[in-house]
C-alpha cells in the first residue's frame, strides 16, 4: 500500500503539468480562434479572395406599435462594385411569420433596390442578403412618418456593439433591433450609461435576453430608462454573436422633429472621425463620446477644415460614462463647459483619445426647430397629434431633421459611398486623415464624370454632387468618406456613411 500511495504521488504532479499543459494549449487555441474570427469589425466590400458577398440588416421593416416601436420601411440597395452582373439573393426574417425569400438582378457596376414592404407587412423584418460573387455592399434608405435616414447593413457579426446617442425624452422613442442571423441562439446583456448619471446602469431584464437563432427582437429603449436627454448603450453577446441597429425618432411635440436609423458600431478606438457637419441658423451638431472602458479617458474634439486643424476643445469621459459636446457658432462663444465653437459652415470633426484609452464616438446632426421637453420650441413650432390612429402630417414646407453618424475609427485609400435616389443634392466630403497632403480621385459609376481633389494634412473637402448614383473614391493616401442629405422642404436629413474597400478589392 505504501509503494502505491507513494508511485501516485510521484505521477500525480506530472500528470497535473500535462494537464496543465493541455489546458494551456487549448485555451491559445480558443484565443486564436476567438482573434482570427474577432478581428473585423468594420463593414467592408469583399475583396477578390471571398467567393460570395453577405450582408445583415438588423432593420429592413417595422410597424409603429402600441407597446412602443419605431416606424421604418427600408429600401434595400444593393451595389454591385464587379464588372459581371449577379443575382442577389433576399432572406426577410420575422419573429412572427415564416421566413421569406425574394431574388434581385444586379448588372455589374450598376445599382438596384428593393422595397420591403412590397413583400411584408410583419411587425419587425430583418434582411440577409447573399451574393454568389464578391465585390457587392448593402444599406438602406428607411422612411418614417418623421423623416428618413441612410443605414448600412453589417458585412460583419460581432460580440459586442455600441449605441452612442440615444434619447428618451418625453417627444422621443429611442429602439434597438437585435438580429442574430447565426444558426444558434444568442445570449446578450445591455448596459446604458447617461450624462445624468456617473457609471453604469443595468436593467435586470435585460441581463441574459435570448436572441433566437436566425431571428430578430426589438428593445423599446424607454421602457427600461428614465427620460434622460443623452444615452449610450452597450449590448454584449455573452453567448454567440450579433448585429444591432438604433432607431430614434421625434414627434414634434416639443419642437424638434426627425428620425434616425443608424447600424450600431462594433469597434473602439483611440480616433474617430467624421467627415461632414454643417452649421447654420437651422442646423446643429453635437458630438458625443462613450467611454465603455474603467479608466477616464482625456479627449480632444477638432474642427477641420479646407486648411486642415482650425480649432479644438477638451474633455475628459469618466469609465462607462458618456458625455456630449455642443459645436456652436463662433459668435456665440463664451465660457459653456464641454462647448466648442467654430467660424466654419461647413467642416469635419475628429475626435481623439490623448489618454489612449479607446471611445465610442458619433456627431448627431439637427435640421428646423430644436426645441426639447423644457426647453420648447415656440408655440408656432410645436405639432399636435390629435389622433393617435392618424399619421402625423408635418407641415408643407418646413425642412426639418435628425441623424446620427457613427463615424470611422480610421482611413482607408479605397472607398464605395452609395447615393439613393432622393430629391436634391448631396453633400459629400473627403477628409485626409494623415500629416501629409493627399490626392484623392472621384468616379462615378455609370458616368464618365472624374473629379480630382486636393487635400492639406488633416484638411476635408466637400462637393455638391447629384443623388441617384454610386461612386468610388481612390487616395494615395487614407482618407474618411462620407456624405449629408436634406430633404428639400420636407422632412429628412440623412447621414451617408462611406463603406469601405477589404484590402486588394478595389
Amino acid at each position: 500500500m505504501t509503494l502505491l500511495l507513494w508511485l501516485i504521488r510521484l505521477v500525480l504532479p506530472g500528470l497535473m503539468v500535462v494537464g496543465l499543459l493541455i489546458d494551456s494549449r487549448s485555451q491559445l487555441e480558443a484565443d486564436d480562434l476567438e482573434s482570427a474570427t474577432g478581428l473585423e469589425t468594420e463593414s467592408a466590400v469583399p475583396d477578390s479572395e471571398s467567393l460570395t458577398s453577405t450582408w445583415y440588416c438588423p432593420t429592413a421593416y417595422s410597424r409603429e406599435l402600441e407597446v412602443g416601436g419605431v416606424e421604418a420601411q427600408s429600401e434595400l440597395v444593393v451595389t454591385n462594385t464587379a464588372a459581371e452582373p449577379t443575382r442577389a439573393t433576399i432572406h426577410l426574417i420575422s419573429p412572427t411569420s415564416a421566413r421569406r425569400l425574394t431574388h434581385i438582378e444586379v448588372p455589374g457596376l450598376s445599382t438596384r433596390s428593393l422595397e420591403v414592404a412590397d413583400y411584408t407587412t410583419d411587425e419587425l423584418v430583418s434582411a440577409l442578403v447573399e451574393t454568389p460573387i464578391s465585390g457587392i455592399a448593402v444599406s438602406r434608405r428607411i422612411r418614417s412618418t418623421y423623416g428618413s435616414d441612410v443605414a448600412s447593413c453589417s458585412s460583419v457579426v460581432a460580440d459586442a456593439w455600441y449605441v452612442v446617442s440615444g434619447d428618451t425624452q418625453a417627444d422621443a422613442i429611442s429602439q434597438l433591433v437585435v438580429y442574430n442571423p447565426l444558426p444558434t441562439d444568442a445570449v446578450v446583456d445591455l448596459s446604458f450609461a447617461s450624462e445624468a448619471e456617473a457609471g453604469l446602469y443595468i436593467p435586470q431584464e435585460l441581463v441574459g435576453l435570448v436572441v433566437p437563432a436566425a431571428n430578430t427582437i426589438s428593445i423599446d429603449i424607454g421602457a427600461h430608462v428614465r427620460r434622460r436627454d443623452v444615452l449610450s448603450v452597450t449590448v454584449r453577446a455573452r453567448l454567440g454573436r450579433v448585429v444591432v441597429d438604433h432607431l430614434q425618432s421625434f414627434d414634434g411635440s416639443s419642437g424638434r422633429v426627425g428620425f434616425s436609423a443608424t447600424l450600431a458600431s462594433a469597434s473602439t478606438s483611440t480616433s474617430w472621425y467624421h467627415p461632414v457637419a454643417r452649421l447654420g441658423e437651422k442646423e446643429s451638431v453635437s458630438v458625443v463620446m462613450s467611454n465603455p472602458t474603467d479608466v477616464v479617458a482625456d479627449v480632444e474634439v477638432i474642427v477641420v477644415s479646407g486648411e486642415g486643424k482650425v480649432g479644438s476643445a477638451v474633455t475628459s469621459v469618466g469609465p462607462y460614462d458618456v458625455i456630449q459636446m455642443r459645436v456652436l457658432p463662433k459668435e456665440e462663444e463664451a465660457l459653456i463647459a464641454n462647448t466648442l465653437f467654430t467660424s466654419a459652415e461647413s467642416f469635419g470633426i475628429i475626435v481623439e483619445s490623448s489618454s489612449g484609452i479607446p471611445i465610442v464616438s458619433g456627431i448627431e446632426l439637427g435640421s428646423g426647430p430644436n426645441g426639447w421637453p423644457g426647453k420648447e420650441s415656440p408655440k408656432q413650432e410645436i405639432l399636435v397629434r390629435t389622433d393617435d390612429s392618424v399619421p402625423m402630417e408635418l407641415p408643407v414646407g418646413r425642412e426639418s431633421g435628425f441623424s446620427v453618424a457613427s463615424g470611422a475609427p480610421g482611413g482607408f485609400r479605397n472607398w464605395l459611398l452609395v447615393l439613393p435616389d432622393v430629391p436634391g443634392e448631396v453633400v459629400v466630403a473627403v477628409e485626409n486623415t494623415t500629416s501629409s497632403g493627399a490626392t484623392a480621385l472621384i468616379s462615378r459609376y455609370g458616368k464618365r464624370e472624374r473629379y480630382e481633389i486636393e487635400l492639406a494634412a488633416f484638411a476635408i473637402q466637400h462637393l455638391r454632387l447629384a443623388a441617384g448614383s454610386t461612386i468610388e473614391v481612390e487616395s494615395e493616401s487614407e482618407v474618411v468618406v462620407s456624405a449629408v442629405h436634406q430633404e428639400p422642404k420636407g422632412a429628412g436629413l440623412s447621414s451617408i456613411l462611406g463603406i469601405r474597400f477589404a484590402e486588394g478589392s478595389s
